[in-house]
């Protein structure tokens, strides 16, 4: 599939555990990495850090951005960067699900 453009379609990706958060790998080259991250209410990508550069893009429902100690809304549209060594968490406090994709640089 080199040097081809390439379209996901996110209905067909997103999958959900009933006891924890679901995260799959859905792209990948020698330089960046997308995962689809899926959450039922309550679950949780707990507090961590990247030595790179991590975007979130909120697909479907809301949730809560932790970051720094500061814990935001995020919803559907808003895309959420998080520069190299600085912790962030997501929780899924709504009750509806919650579904992200995840883009990092390859060996994250």
């Amino acid at each position: 599939m080199k040097n081809k453009s390439v379209i996901l379609k996110i209905d067909e990706l997103k999958k959900f555990d009933e006891d924890k958060r679901y995260k799959e790998t859905i792209w990948s080259d020698e330089r960046s990495n997308i995962s689809m991250i899926c959450m039922r209410p309550g679950q949780e990508a707990t507090t961590h850090t990247h030595h790179f550069n991590h975007v979130f893009v909120v697909v479907e429902g809301q949730g809560e951005f932790t970051s720094g100690g500061e814990t935001q809304a995020i919803k559907p549209g808003q895309i959420v960067i998080v520069p190299p060594l600085v912790d962030h968490g997501i929780r899924n406090g709504s009750s509806e699900d919650l579904v992200i994709a995840s883009i990092t640089a390859q060996g994250e």
